[in-house]
C-alpha cells in the first residue's frame, strides 16, 4: 500500500491551507452582517483633520509584541502595512492596511473586493514599497522573521503570531487587542455564532455524520485535517472527521498529501471537494473522477460530493464568513441525502 506523505509547507501552500482555512459571505439577510460589517468599515479610522492627525500621530504607547519585544507605537496609527497571510483577519475589525503581501494571496481570497485601494508590498517583501508608503505602523506576521530589522528601520513593527497555527480568534483577539477594538471583535464572533445556528436550522444538518475535505491542487491530492475547510465543518457545522482524518486531526496534521490508492480510507459520508481552475488541476480532478476507484467510493455514488473553490479554505473572519453562504448555496441546493 502506498504511504502516506507529509506535505512540506512552502509559503504559497502555506498561504493556500489558511485560504483552506479556518478559513464567504454574499449579501442577502441578516445572516451577512459580519461580511457587511466588514465591508462598510474597513478603513483605519474615520477622516480627521489635518491637526487631528497630526496631534494622534504625535501620541505613543508602549506596547509588547507576541515575541515580547516591547515597541513604542503610535497611540492612533493612521497608515498600517501588513506583511502576512492573513488581511481579512484586520478587514474583519475594520482596519483596512495601506499596503500588504498581496503577490501570492490577492488571487486566492474569498474576498477580492475589499483590497481595493491596498497596495502590493509583494512577496518577499519590497522595503522600497513599504517606505514609499510611509506607514506608521508595520505588522509583521510570524512566519518569517528574518525581516523584522530591515522593518524596524521603516517604521514600528509589531510581530503578532498570526500564521496558520494560531486559531482564528486567537489571531483577530490580538489584533483587536493591539488596536483597541475588542468590541469589534466581540461584536463580530457573535454574529458569527448567530449565522452558524441559522445555517444549521436551514441544511437541517444530521451531527455527528462523517465529513472529508479532498483538495486537488495541480497534480496532487490532499486530505485536510483539523485546518481549512474542516475547521467550519467540525468545529461550527457539527461533522465529524471520518476516521482515517480522525487519526490526522489527533497528529495535529493540517493536511497531507496521499495517492489515489488510499483515498477511500479517509473519505466520510460526505465529501467536500476543494479545487481551482488551472489546467493542471483540472487534469488532475478529471483523471481521479474518471477512475473506478472513485466512482465507487460511497459519497460519489449517493451524490454526497460538494464542489468548493480552494479559496474557502483560508480561515480568516471574512472567508468564514463568506464560506457560510457557500456552502448553504451548494450543500443545500444540492440536498442533503
Amino acid at each position: 500500500m502506498p504511504s502516506l506523505k507529509k506535505l512540506v509547507l512552502p509559503l504559497t501552500l502555506l498561504l493556500f491551507t489558511l485560504i483552506l482555512a479556518s478559513c464567504g459571505q454574499p449579501d442577502n439577510s441578516a445572516a451577512t452582517a459580519p461580511a457587511a460589517a466588514a465591508t462598510s468599515q474597513a478603513t483605519v479610522a474615520p477622516e480627521a483633520s489635518p491637526a487631528a492627525v497630526t496631534e494622534a500621530a504625535a501620541a505613543t504607547r508602549k506596547y509588547t509584541d507576541y515575541k515580547k519585544r516591547e515597541v513604542e507605537i503610535p497611540a492612533d496609527p493612521q497608515k498600517i502595512v501588513y506583511v502576512g497571510s492573513n488581511p481579512g483577519d484586520l478587514l474583519a475589525l475594520g482596519i483596512k492596511p495601506a499596503g500588504a503581501s498581496l503577490s501570492v494571496i490577492g488571487t486566492q481570497v474569498a474576498y477580492p473586493d475589499l483590497l481595493e485601494g491596498i497596495e502590493d508590498i509583494g512577496y518577499p517583501f519590497s522595503a522600497e514599497k513599504i517606505l514609499a508608503l510611509s506607514p506608521d505602523l508595520i505588522i509583521f506576521d510570524d512566519w518569517d522573521e528574518t525581516g523584522i530589522e530591515a522593518l524596524s528601520k521603516i517604521a514600528p513593527t509589531v510581530v503578532v503570531g498570526l500564521d496558520g497555527t494560531f486559531p482564528t480568534e486567537e489571531r483577530v483577539r490580538q489584533l483587536a487587542d493591539l488596536f483597541g477594538r475588542t468590541e469589534a471583535a466581540d461584536r463580530w464572533f457573535n454574529d458569527y455564532q448567530a449565522k452558524v445556528e441559522s445555517v444549521k436550522k436551514q441544511l437541517n444538518l444530521t451531527e455527528g455524520d462523517t465529513a472529508t475535505s479532498l483538495l486537488v491542487l495541480g497534480s496532487e491530492l490532499y486530505i485536510m485535517g483539523g485546518k481549512g475547510l474542516n475547521e467550519t465543518l467540525y468545529g461550527q457545522l457539527g461533522f465529524k472527521p471520518a476516521e482515517g482524518v480522525q487519526k490526522l486531526v489527533d497528529a495535529g496534521e493540517r493536511f497531507v498529501t496521499i495517492s489515489d490508492e488510499v483515498l477511500p480510507q479517509y473519505i466520510g459520508k460526505h465529501m467536500f471537494l476543494l479545487t481551482d481552475t488551472s489546467s493542471k488541476t483540472a487534469a488532475r480532478q478529471s483523471a481521479l473522477m474518471d477512475s473506478g476507484l472513485w466512482k465507487a467510493i460511497p459519497a460519489v455514488k449517493e451524490g454526497r460530493v460538494y464542489t468548493f473553490d480552494s479559496k474557502y479554505n483560508f480561515d480568516d473572519p471574512i472567508t468564514l464568513d463568506r464560506l457560510l453562504d457557500e456552502i448553504v448555496e451548494i450543500f443545500g441546493s444540492k440536498g442533503k441525502q
